[in-house]
């Protein structure tokens, strides 16, 4: 629980329990806190945490440490075991290649959408090409949290352009999980962060020249590649 203890800070338990706005505020810390470290991988698959030694680490009460627990569980990260505590999700192979399955499905759902708007494409453009910046800075940093929020971000900025609600409740959820498979892919190997970053210029191309085909045979390549996986048809 060392990564923990690096938030803690004077007073951070101080807030009155009839505080809202404290209580929100303990909640998104601690989810963020456990989500990191799970998604970094500090703390691994099959970890297991209880209520209670969390809310030390993070000198808060158990119970937004509970309501944090829950939402960690909703985006996959955490299975929770009433009274006792909570078990880190593994995924396998079969789990990686499904949930990539569903991102190039989203993700090639959107490209056709947005290239009916060629209008909107540079505003996008820019943006894409900001998160490449990040990204660079992350590699050249050696962060790679930073690195695979970056990257997940890349992906999701393009699903946003189906500009469907639904979709994008869905994408929320599957963020964590997306993070947590793209930090491992780069941590895999350093070389993995500059063929990343490539790959993602080569998109961004596609996506300017409103070159839909092309678009989805480099993103499945790109996803096949990096994470070792093999999508079905």
């Amino acid at each position: 629980m060392s990564f923990l203890l690096e938030s803690r800070a004077p007073g951070a338990g101080s807030a009155t329990a009839g505080s809202s706005t404290a209580g929100a505020s303990a909640v998104g810390r601690v989810y963020a806190k456990v989500a990191e470290g799970i998604i970094s991988g500090a703390l691994p698959a099959s970890s297991f945490i209880t209520e209670g030694e969390v809310a030390e680490a993070l000198s808060v009460s158990r119970t937004p440490v509970r309501e944090a627990f829950l939402t960690l569980q909703a985006h996959g990260l955490l299975t929770l075991f009433p009274k006792k505590g909570a078990v880190v999700t593994a995924v396998d192979d079969a789990e990686t290649a499904e949930l990539l399955q569903v991102r190039v499905m989203l993700e090639t759902a959107a490209v056709p959408r947005l290239a009916e708007r060629p209008q909107d494409i540079p505003a996008v453009d820019a943006e894409l090409q900001d998160l490449i910046g990040v990204q660079l800075d992350a590699a050249a940093a050696g962060d790679l949290l930073t690195f695979a929020r970056a990257d997940h971000r890349f992906h999701t900025r393009i699903v946003d352009e189906t500009r469907n609600r639904v979709i994008d409740d869905m994408y929320t959820r599957l963020g964590p999980r997306l993070e947590r498979l793209i930090h491992r892919a780069a941590s895999r190997d350093p070389r993995n962060l500059d063929r990343l970053v490539a790959e993602h210029r080569v998109l961004a191309g596609h996506l300017r020249a409103g070159d839909t085909p092309s678009y989805e045979i480099a993103l499945r390549q790109h996803v096949e590649d990096g994470h070792h996986a093999h999508l079905a048809p």
